[in-house]
C-alpha cells in the first residue's frame, strides 16, 4: 500500500482504541455528504478531535456499548451501525454527527482506500 494511505478496516480499529484512563482516542476525519431521500449531498466536512461514541441515555453521551447492555434501561432505538454501516462521532462542541463509513476519505491525515 502506498504511504499515506489507511485501509478503512484499519481506520475504524484505530476510531474504537481507548486511552490508558480508558477514554476514547480523538482524531481527525474527512468525509462526503450523502442523503439519498433528498437527492442532496457531496459535500466534504472535516472533523478535528472527534471521538466515537454509541449514542446518548439519559441526556448523557455513551462510550461504551458493553455498558449499555450491561445495564438494565436499553438506549431510546438501536441505530444498528453494523448493518447500516455508520458511526456516530461527537465533536468538541457535543454536537453528534452520523457518518457513513465507506464515504470517509481521510483519517488521520491519511487517505482511506477500502
Amino acid at each position: 500500500m502506498k504511504a499515506g494511505w489507511i485501509r478503512l478496516s484499519e481506520a475504524l480499529a484505530q476510531m474504537d482504541q481507548v486511552d490508558e484512563t480508558g477514554k476514547p482516542r480523538k482524531f481527525q476525519m474527512r468525509f462526503v455528504t450523502a442523503n439519498r431521500k433528498e437527492g442532496t449531498g457531496g459535500e466534504i466536512i472535516e472533523i478535528k478531535d472527534g471521538h466515537k461514541i454509541v449514542g446518548k441515555r439519559d441526556g448523557e453521551v455513551v462510550i461504551d456499548k458493553r455498558k449499555v447492555y450491561s445495564d438494565v434501561p436499553k438506549l431510546s432505538r438501536d441505530p444498528h451501525h453494523w448493518i447500516n454501516s455508520t458511526r456516530n462521532i461527537i465533536l468538541p462542541n457535543g454536537q453528534i454527527r452520523k457518518v457513513h463509513i465507506r464515504l470517509i476519505i481521510e483519517f488521520n491525515n491519511q487517505k482511506v482506500c477500502f
